[in-house]
């Protein structure tokens, strides 16, 4: 961050593109960082773009908006954004030296300025092996120019601050064609039974899912949500009525200043400008390949899932933006420009955070402990003396320097408390976001709208945002606490709630477990020190949950209907006995604002006809009982409602089903047939979504349940028919983007087989499916005229998958081993379209035209 003037000055210059260009040596200037988490002070609706869990700028690579737009969109500068020094280093929450030891690691200040202390650890920015793959050379020439015109409160300085205009663009011009050099062909997704993967997919996103993913997984923790989303929010909770009421004089004099703030967003710039469809779904897949820092958590999307949400994110912003047809791998230059370009790369210390899959030899500062802010290097110093220009603005520069002068983070480093490692860890990874600890932190005042149970369960707002982690390493016991760290599936106990716990790298929260089990002075004891023996209290324990617990918890998986709360199976292998006997005792004193009531008040049992009434013994059999719970069966009282199946059986005649289903969607209708051949279709898209054998569907949770998860097919041998949307309108003035169909409901015949009903294009589509007895599904497509007169083309896709071939039989067999057969009447081959950039078949259509289409599998 500051140099002092040892060593410091320009040694040499050499030519590039003609010009004569700075080389910095080892211990020349300040060093080359990178940007983190920012808030976006543009004009209002101009950013309402937005990413998932923290994708925002981080580095060279990271920064989005081109220089042109920014200056179009009159882009407010603004200084480094750090999420967590803009939520509460800024107000004082955390003391100064978090918040100083915040900027020295998120602006990567000991990446050059070297130390020892383990508390600096620099984050380090994104890997830049393949940048020329994944980024547009024309964004990384914009934002090496201006980073903070190009990125509005990027933490990325400009090094190249004091070269005048015709040497910085010589400089850029051949860092631009290194980076632009530097590529690798994308890693290629495998496609899964549950999750097919069509050719190309990350160009086929569905914008409207992606909508919904976006402010449903957990991307509004950290991101603006979209400005066209309304929310259906449950009922505020006491204290927000209570910040609604209150005076900002009365907010500070009660301490709910924090709680009644506005928190910042991380910011999205022009995403088109930088990335490609295809660069960024495969970083939203898989965000650590590109960012092995973490700030950018993974929300364990699917392929299919990130090329939503990027489509999303882009048609957000693309009307905007001039070079969205660019490809970055059409950038060439000179094998000398390159050779320039690497060597500048190396000199300005970029090599120092980034990794470019090469050997590039790093250079360094004055010792982070030797620093001098007098230097004439400093980047402390006055904005026309910078070397290198972070645009600190006073409340940082000043935070830095105290830092510094005092000598709190030059020294050695003191041994911290365990508490303090934690909280630094919350703060880096921006934890607080979801996550209150110790009263700081939590989901911020305007975002809990956002955060909502399926169907808005009723369980306040203790069921639908994410739990506290105050007292969690006293809670949890170590070894699930790091199952939960590492993301893994079995930790998903809230299945009520959209959100996703993200996943950060291995690195980063493979000692927060034993930090947090230390700091909240988790008991060893064991569940023999505890309850003694208890072994066979457990079918006492079982009758006792039947008292109060099945009304709210399912048990391994088993429940009454309309339960939401946590599955208690298993209890005892996540929960510390000592922890777990406290709570059942008095819960509210160890989970505040808890909705579990207390079934021992004044520690006396309600139940006396068990064991004698002794409230020890009870406890006890509870937990004996969670203990053997899969071996004991459910509750007497879960395993005679489970005997009441509420399985649909086509009899007679087809049955319908309005549903959430998995691979559908929520506006699923399901329709299943005596003859043992189903299908469902997604109502939204629309389009026919998914076809199955055997079984019909279980309605149980659809009628009963208050959240309505997802349901899947009882059968078995499902395929997917159609990912994606069946029928467009393609407009005689190709300047125009295709329509889409708009589902306009069914109507059902004498055999009560539905006849679904779109309108596209100005016509009418009637789509008719149908079970035959040798087991296919037959379709029938009737285009009926409309009022409005047709200027276009109407096509209809036959199938959502690769197709293998299309021979003159009008047979087509899919990637997944769907035969689709189809007949018109008509000579299709002059009719049929190819997709120039997938191997979709479309085949165009006319008013008063019955197409026939047969599924088999």
């Amino acid at each position: 961050m500051v140099g002092d003037r040892v060593g410091c000055g320009m040694s040499s210059r050499v030519s590039v593109a003609g010009s004569t260009v700075p080389m910095i040596q080892a211990n020349d200037r300040s060093m080359y960082i990178l940007p983190f988490h920012r808030r976006c002070k543009v004009l209002n609706g101009i950013l309402n773009g937005m990413l998932i869990g923290c994708l925002t700028g981080w580095g060279l690579v990271f920064a989005i908006a081109s220089t042109s737009v920014a200056k179009e969109r009159v882009a407010a500068e603004r200084s480094p954004f750090i999420s967590a020094v803009e939520r509460f280093g800024r107000h004082d929450e955390i003391d100064s030296a978090a918040t100083a030891r915040l900027l020295v690691t998120e602006l990567n200040c000991v990446a050059c300025h070297r130390s020892q202390r383990s508390d600096l650890t620099p984050k380090l920015g994104p890997d830049l092996t393949a940048a020329g793959t994944r980024l547009r050379a024309s964004w990384i020439k914009d934002f090496l120019h201006s980073p903070h015109e190009t990125k509005s409160g990027t933490t990325m300085p400009d090094v190249l601050n004091e070269l005048d205009e015709s040497e910085k663009a010589a400089a850029i011009e051949a860092i631009v064609a290194f980076l632009a050099s530097r590529q690798q062909p994308f890693r290629e997704l495998k496609a899964g039974g549950a999750n097919p993967l069509e050719d190309e997919f990350w160009d086929k996103g569905d914008p409207d899912r992606g909508g919904d993913l976006y402010h449903q997984v957990g991307c509004v923790a950290c991101h603006e949500p979209g400005a066209e989303v309304e929310v259906e929010s449950s009922q505020s909770s006491a204290i927000d009525r209570l910040l609604d009421e209150l005076n900002p004089e009365e907010l500070e004099d009660m301490g709910l200043a924090s709680a009644a703030r506005r928190v910042d967003s991380v910011p999205h710039a022009d995403l088109p400008a930088k990335y490609t469809r295809q660069s960024l779904t495969h970083f939203l897949h898989d965000p650590e390949h590109v960012r092995p820092a973490g700030r950018m958590p993974s929300l364990k999307l699917t392929p299919n899932e990130a090329a939503d949400i990027a489509e999303y994110l882009m048609q957000q912003q693309e009307a905007s933006t001039s070079n969205s047809d660019e490809n970055p791998s059409d950038f060439a230059s000179s094998k000398q420009l390159i050779e320039q370009g690497k060597q500048l790369f190396g000199s300005l210390r970029c090599a120092n955070c980034h990794e470019t899959g090469l050997s590039i030899k790093q250079s360094f500062a004055t010792e982070w402990g030797q620093l001098n802010i007098d230097s004439a290097d400093s980047c402390l110093r006055d904005e026309s003396h910078r070397s290198v220009d972070f645009r600190l603005d006073e409340f940082q520069t000043e935070t830095l320097v105290h830092s510094i002068q005092s000598g709190v983070l030059t020294g050695a480093a003191s041994i911290r408390e365990a508490s303090e490692l934690v909280q630094q860890s919350l703060l880096t990874l921006n934890c607080y976001a979801c996550h209150e600890r110790e009263q700081l932190g939590g989901v911020g005042r305007y975002r809990k709208p956002h955060f909502e149970a399926n169907s808005l369960a009723d369980l306040g707002d203790e069921g639908r945002l994410p739990p506290g982690l105050s007292g969690v390493g006293a809670k949890l016991t170590k070894d699930w606490l790091q199952k939960v760290l590492a993301g893994h599936p079995a930790t998903r106990l809230r299945p009520h709630m959209t959100i996703r716990m993200p996943t950060f790298p291995k690195s980063m929260v493979e000692p927060l477990a034993q930090a947090f089990e230390v700091a909240d002075d988790a008991s060893k004891q064991t569940d023999s020190d505890i309850f003694g023996e208890h072994n066979a209290l457990a079918e006492d324990g079982k009758q006792l949950t039947q008292i109060g617990c099945i009304q709210c918890h399912a048990f391994d998986g088993n429940a009454l209907l309309g339960v939401v709360g946590i599955d208690l199976g298993g209890v005892p292998n996540r929960i510390r006995p000592d922890w777990f006997r406290t709570f059942v005792l008095d819960p509210g004193a160890l989970k505040r604002g808890t909705r579990m009531p207390s079934f021992f008040p004044d520690g006396v049992s309600q139940s006396p006809h068990i064991l004698d009434g002794n409230t020890g013994q009870q406890v006890a059999a509870l937990w004996s009982y969670l203990k053997q719970s899969d071996r004991l069966g459910a509750p007497p009282k879960i395993a005679e409602a489970l005997a009441a199946s509420y399985e649909l059986k086509p009899a007679d005649q087809p049955l319908i089903l309005r549903t959430f289903m998995n691979g559908v969607g929520n506006h699923a209708i399901a329709v299943g047939f005596p003859e043992g051949v189903h299908f469902a279709i997604d109502a939204k898209t629309p389009r026919l979504a998914l076809a199955w054998k055997e079984d019909f569907v279980d309605a149980r949770s659809t009628w009963f349940e208050r959240f309505t998860p997802p349901i899947d097919p009882l059968g078995m041998d499902a395929v997917v028919v159609s990912p994606g949307a069946e029928f467009r309108f393609q407009p005689s003035d190709h300047s125009q983007k295709p329509s889409y169909p708009t589902f306009i409901g069914y109507q059902l015949d004498s055999n009560r087989v539905p006849t679904f009903r779109y309108r596209v294009g100005g016509t009418i589509v009637t789509d008719r499916v149908e079970a035959t007895r040798d087991r296919v599904l037959r379709r029938t497509i009737r285009i009926a005229k409309d009022d409005e007169p047709i200027d276009g083309r109407l096509e209809f896709r036959l199938t959502g998958a690769s197709p293998n071939g299309l021979d003159g039989s009008n047979r087509i067999t899919s990637a997944s081993g769907l035969n689709v057969t189809f007949s018109d009447g008509e000579a299709v081959e002059d009719r049929v379209d190819r997709d120039p950039n997938a191997d979709d078949v479309w085949v165009s259509l006319s008013k008063n035209q019955t197409m026939e289409v047969v599924y088999q599998w």
